[in-house]
């Protein structure tokens, strides 16, 4: 239900003849109000915490609940606009909050989640390990920005670039300005943005640097930005489920690139 009164005009085709002066009354949201998603959302947090379940302060797309019995742990529920994914140690936790779901909502059940926002999930349940990577994501990239052929590249940044970063490289009259901006520099930032976000830290500190002459960036930036498209592969992060350090996330990086 809405917190205010929305009237809209008679949709055409439907309305009522004789009529037609007057306008509806909405008494529940439609898709494309600005107010929907808003009501969408309250709803189904209203519903989450009905069910024992506690939204998350870091992420609100997050809901937890801790189950009676505590060597179970936790159900995890990740909300993302209409999609879910569902995590619990016991698979009878999962399949309860799926049918009580299923009872408040109109849904679909597409089974063990294989992939979700760009980022493919695959398992090997038997050695215990989940690789969680973006290829597809990266291909795509990379045909966009013509360098799907390009020769691939060892390293997310090299040394000399690392002294060519710099306002002094910057364009400094309007023919420079003007080729530079035919180059799609922005765009190709913000794609590789979202791989470093969800699956590629090793590529955070390149894009620190270059990120920061997006108002102006040179040829030379330009360079860069290409190098580190070269770089992406089809790596990811990998999850062991029995290993000495299974509580612990580790991350290596050759930090002088030799």
């Amino acid at each position: 239900m809405f917190d205010e009164v929305i009237f809209i005009r008679q949709p055409s085709g439907f309305a009522k003849k004789g009529l037609e002066s007057l306008v509806c009354k909405l008494l529940k949201s439609l898709y494309g109000l600005k107010q929907s998603p808003r009501q969408w959302n309250k709803q189904f947090d209203d519903f989450m915490k009905s069910q024992g379940f506690t939204r998350s302060m870091e992420n609100p797309c997050v809901y937890l609940k801790r189950v009676s019995n505590e060597t179970l742990g936790l159900v995890i529920l990740v909300l993302y606009v209409d999609d879910m994914l569902i995590v619990a140690k016991d698979k009878s936790e999962v399949e309860k909050l799926k049918a009580q779901l299923s009872a408040e909502f109109s849904m679909k059940d597409l089974g063990p989640s294989k992939r979700i926002l760009c980022m493919e999930i695959h398992r090997d349940v038997k050695g215990g390990r989940l690789w969680l990577t973006q290829g597809k994501y990266a291909r795509k990239v990379l045909e966009r920005f013509n360098m799907l052929d390009a020769k691939p590249m060892s390293t997310p940044l090299v040394n000399h670039f690392k002294h060519q970063l710099s306002t002094v490289f910057c364009p400094l009259d309007a023919t420079e300005k003007g080729l530079m901006s035919k180059v799609p520099y922005e765009s190709a930032v913000g794609s590789l943005m979202y791989l470093m976000v969800c699956t590629r830290p090793d590529i955070a500190y390149a894009l620190g640097k270059v990120s920061k002459y997006l108002a102006n960036p040179g040829k030379v930036y330009w360079e860069v930005v290409k190098w580190t498209l070269q770089y992406i592969m089809e790596y990811g992060f990998l999850f062991y489920a029995h290993s000495h350090q299974a509580r612990t996330l580790v991350g290596y990086v050759d930090s002088n690139y030799a």
